[in-house]
């Protein structure tokens, strides 16, 4: 997200979901500032944060084979698996978001503003990096996202090469990190009693032959 906003851009909590339920358009929001999902540094034109093009198809492919592997895990439990179309609020800190994955379980809260139903106490989050969101999602967001008392595993997904970065809640609140790099490596999501591999994460993902195109990994 730029610093380079102004004062005059504000955008209040409900002028912000009047623009989501009226545009296709996902906007996060923060402290009166917004910009497009896929975006986090856009730029403004007439006082607007500039959307970029659609998900890449790794993105989507790997979007699709997390939401696929959890559904089927979860089925017929007590939890499941929203879309990037489910927004949370952490209520800490006031950031409004659209993760890439959201799993929940039976006892979810949401909150109703304007009509739209936002999630307040998610157990797994999932970003898929590009280059555009790597940062934010590394750094800020993250920040952002620790302060989710529900909140039991992070999962940082690269697009341009077979990396994750697992970031497991501990029994004394503190958080794991671990690095995912190799097919039939497992990572165990303790939120929703459920597995991935990156062999499953991966599947039909095609990467970039140049390394220079690489997301920063910034760890």
């Amino acid at each position: 997200m730029s610093a380079q906003r102004q004062i005059e851009n504000y955008i209040s909590q409900d002028e912000y979901h009047d623009i989501l339920l009226n545009g296709d358009i996902k906007y996060e929001w923060f402290n009166g500032q917004m910009w497009p999902k896929e975006n986090p540094d856009g730029l403004l034109v007439n006082g607007a944060p500039v959307a970029m093009a659609g998900a890449q198809p790794n993105h989507s492919r790997l979007k699709n084979n997390i939401e696929t592997r959890l559904s089927v895990q979860l089925d017929n439990g007590p939890c499941e698996v929203m879309s990037g179309d489910q927004k949370i609020r952490i209520e800490e800190s006031d950031l409004n978001a659209f993760p890439d994955v959201v799993a929940l379980c039976e006892d979810a809260r949401f909150e109703t503003v304007l009509g739209l139903e936002t999630l307040l106490n998610p157990l797994v989050l999932v970003e898929i990096l590009s280059p555009s969101t790597a940062r934010f999602d590394l750094t800020d967001k993250w920040a952002h996202y620790q302060l989710i008392p529900s909140l039991r595993d992070y999962l940082v997904v690269f697009s341009d090469q077979m990396r994750v970065q697992h970031y497991a809640r501990q029994d004394d609140g503190s958080w794991n990190e671990r690095v995912f790099a190799r097919p039939a490596e497992e990572i165990r999501l303790s939120g929703i009693a459920a597995r991935l591999t990156l062999a499953e994460i991966y599947k039909r993902v095609v990467f970039p032959e140049e390394t220079n195109s690489r997301t920063p990994r910034l760890v």
